[in-house]
Parts: structure tokens; sequence; C-alpha cells
């Protein structure tokens, strides 16, 4: 298997608008919960799965056409979008899909002396993708 490199193979849409020439990082993550089940019977720490809790983390170079696809929803917190995360690999393409079930969250503006204007954000998913492997 040869590595894969992110430029050109990953793609980022919310509320059908591309956000990826705006992305420098995007980051798919769903953590699952342990849930404790250790009983007085057990002879050791014993736990099992809870529900996957899912986000895409993201962040680039800011620019007032990313600000206005993102800034209205992260002001108006609770507004659902579709988010969908697209990876190209060796032998195909990978898309998860939440359709009407991304909120912005955690949106940040940095600005540094010396360097560029960033930006960086969270898009909170609700609910298990739609996956689609092609």
């Amino acid at each position: 298997m040869t590595a894969r490199k992110a430029r050109g193979n990953v793609t980022v849409t919310y509320n059908s608008n591309a956000i990826t020439a705006y992305l420098d990082s995007a980051d798919l993550e769903a953590t699952i919960d342990q849930l404790e089940t250790t009983n007085l019977a057990s002879t050791a720490a014993e736990s099992t799965a809870g529900d996957p809790s899912w986000s895409i983390s993201v962040s680039g170079m800011w620019d007032n056409a990313i600000d206005a696809i993102l800034a209205p929803d992260a002001v108006t917190p609770g507004t659902k979008r579709t988010a969908v995360v697209t990876y190209v690999g060796s032998t195909g393409t990978v898309t998860y899909t939440w359709t009407a079930n991304a909120e912005i969250a955690n949106y940040k503006i940095s600005a540094k002396v010396g360097d560029k204007i960033s930006w960086s954000g969270e898009l909170a998913l609700s609910g298990a993708p739609n996956r689609a492997a092609a």
C-alpha cells in the first residue's frame, strides 16, 4: 500500500459550499465513550462501547469568503446544515455525509504579527453519517 498525500485528495463542503480551498487541515473524528459495566462479580474493570460522537475539525487561511459561509451560522447556534467530507484513496473514494445535521462550533479567527490571518473551528455532527464508497 502506498501512502496518500492529503493535498488534492480531500474535499469538504458545508451547506453546499465547497470550503476545501480555505482549509489546510480537516480531521474527521468519531469519539466513542466507554461505558463502565464493572460489577461486584467482575474480576477486573469491564466496559462496553457507547455511542459515537462525530466531528470534523477544520482550519486554514482566513478570508472574508470563508467567513461569509461559516460566521452567520456560528453567531446563530443551532443552525443545522449538510456537511460532506470525501477522501480519495488509491483504489476508490469514501464519502461521509451528514444531511441537515452539522453545526459550526468553536469558530475562531487568529491574527498574529508576522503571520497570516488564520481560522479554525469544528463541524459538530449529529447522528451517524451516510458512508458511501466508490
